[in-house]
């Protein structure tokens, strides 16, 4: 501060002044200190007023939000700095303060970067958020790159947990993470990291039983990728419905272009999804049944879907019911039905099922969607709940409720 006194030609008290942001300091003396501090490239932060407004030094206020350090701050001195920080909006940098402490205190929450423009993921992050911060943490989001594995902050030392989602660099990942003693958990499944996920499982057994009472001609039964442990999940939930019931719908199914059938039938015996690797085995032998196509986009999907909605309806009087994709994909095909004006009735001769219940989240929408609901509060605190040495490995799968609305 004495620096930019002797710049700009003040008094130390007159830079304390116009520091701290009170409007006692007339507009030309503001513009005075701003202008010094430019010209001796020194940056004036938050911290720097919040020290002035208190009447302290800066070295006091980072001692103030060390907890190793606070009791060697006055108490009045104290009062004064959270005073001065609570009028100012101050919070300490989590990120620079456990560099300076080498203490472990940020979690690291690590989605794709295109979670990010998805509602569904932006709500589970939040609630990610509130719960890290309910733990005395500090929650650091740092999307990752498409062109990188993990984000820097994600293998340092200041970094005491991250928070993955299941992607198919997740192997890497998780052994990027344990070469640097970091510790990960998994928002999906995986045999070597903490793992929480909804039960897709017993989610789809009773949704697909739904479609079974309505008695749709067809299920189509979405996307398949062996390194998708949902997807696989999924399947599993569907087989069992299927092996229980009289009712024996035609069935479709679309594959990822490279995926090894064989070897797929075999992962999911390992898996301990005995249902869906004898459901795949017996689709292959099935005429139709199974279609390898490319994985797209939203758009695309969206497309693709309509495209395969008016082929099998041209196939006769069929009642065909959709099952998993996210609520975010079924409403969009929702809105193409009803620009294109198909006539479809919803329910009756097309039957959608999301699952992610998002139109509670998305307060704008009417629900009509049939969905799968999981509490992300409960989601969130599972997830943290995996912190700690002993945690190397496991699954936990998350309670579901099947939502029924109009769409099936």
């Amino acid at each position: 501060m004495e620096r930019i006194a002797k710049h700009a030609g003040l008094s130390s008290e007159q830079v304390r002044a116009a520091l701290a942001m009170r409007g006692d300091v007339y507009p030309e003396v503001q513009d005075r200190v701003t202008a010094s501090a430019s010209e001796l490239r020194y940056t004036i932060t938050v911290r720097d007023r919040v020290a002035m407004a208190a009447g302290t030094s800066v070295a006091t206020v980072n001692r103030a939000y060390r907890p190793d350090a606070r009791h060697l701050v006055r108490p009045e001195v104290l009062q004064a700095i959270e005073r001065e920080a609570a009028r100012m909006g101050y919070t300490p940098d989590p990120v620079a303060q456990a560099r300076r402490t080498q203490q472990s205190t940020i979690v690291a929450i690590c989605p794709e970067m295109t979670h990010l423009s998805s509602p569904y993921h932006t709500a589970l992050i939040r609630a990610l958020t509130e719960v890290v911060t309910e733990r005395g943490l500090y929650p650091v989001i740092t999307p990752i790159p498409q062109d990188r594995l993990l984000p820097d902050i994600a293998q340092s030392s200041i970094t005491s947990l991250v928070v993955l989602w299941e992607d198919p660099r997740t192997e890497q990942q998780a052994a990027a993470l344990r070469a640097a003693g970091r510790q990960a958990v998994l928002i999906g499944h995986h045999g070597r990291l903490p793992s929480v996920a909804p039960d897709w499982t017993d989610a789809y057994e009773r949704l697909t039983h739904r479609a079974l009472e309505q008695a749709y001609d067809v299920l189509h039964l979405g996307y398949f990728s062996e390194h998708r442990w949902a997807a696989s999940a999924r399947l599993e939930g569907v087989a069992r419905a299927l092996a229980s019931s009289r009712h024996q719908p035609r069935l479709r199914l679309w594959l990822h272009p490279e995926l090894d059938l064989p070897c797929a039938v075999e992962t999911l015996h390992a898996q301990g999804m005995f249902a869906a690797a004898g459901l795949l085995e017996a689709l292959a032998q099935t005429p139709g049944a199974l279609e390898r196509r490319p994985r797209l986009g939203l758009d695309g999907i969206i497309q693709e879907l309509m495209s395969e909605l008016r082929t099998l309806q041209k196939s006769g009087r069929q009642r065909v019911a959709l099952l998993g994709y996210s609520d975010m994909t079924v409403r969009q095909l929702m809105w193409h039905l009803t620009a294109d004006d198909s006539g479809v009735r919803l329910g009756d001769q097309l039957g959608l099922a999301g699952h992610d219940n998002l139109e509670p989240i998305m307060r704008y929408l009417n629900p009509v969607l049939t969905t799968v609901a999981y509490d992300f509060g409960d989601f969130a605190r599972q997830l943290i709940d995996q912190m700690g040495p002993e945690k190397e490995g496991g699954f936990t799968g998350l309670p579901t409720e099947l939502i029924l609305r109009e769409s099936l």
